[in-house]
């Protein structure tokens, strides 16, 4: 089996200015092998370039900039231009102290050509909720967001052959 893997991280913070959902940009390829992503051309385009079973996991560090109401994000996957059925995860966030990473993950079946994308959207719009970079002073950056995709399986199916 052909191994196909990528780990695909964001430095940038990501807050959106309205409530629809929004595509996660990525900018760093930390290691990639088999799969396609370039920052420049649609930077939160993830191309599978093998069919097979993947094990995909997204994990965004959430944050907010003001505000005192609890009030949510969202983070979920796309396939195509499609939601992936039972993908979302939520995470409340109450004080702009407050960060959190939540995990996304799932294990499906994809095709040669199909496009991966993780989606965001938040309650409101107003108090800069979304995804954080955050640079500890002598530590590595904390990235908005890691992405993580590794195929498991050559054949498209689930189940055991």
């Amino acid at each position: 089996m052909t191994v196909s893997f990528a780990q695909i991280s964001s430095t940038e913070d990501q807050r959106p200015k309205d409530t629809k959902p929004t595509i996660v940009s990525l900018n760093q390829n930390d290691a990639i092998s088999g799969i396609e992503h370039t920052s420049d051309e649609g930077p939160g385009d993830i191309h599978i370039t093998e069919s097979g079973v993947y094990v995909v996991i997204a994990a965004p560090q959430i944050g907010r900039t003001h505000g005192t109401e609890p009030r949510y994000v969202d983070i979920w996957l796309r396939k195509n231009g499609d939601d992936i059925p039972h993908s979302n995860v939520r995470l409340v966030v109450r004080t702009k102290e407050d960060k959190a990473v939540i995990v996304n993950q799932t294990m499906l079946p994809f095709n040669r050509d199909d496009i991966i994308n993780i989606m965001m959207s938040v309650e409101v719009a107003d108090e800069g909720l979304g995804l954080e970079t955050i640079r500890p002073k002598g530590e590595p950056v904390i990235p908005s967001i890691i992405f993580s995709i590794l195929k498991i399986k050559e054949s498209g199916s689930l189940t055991s052959d």
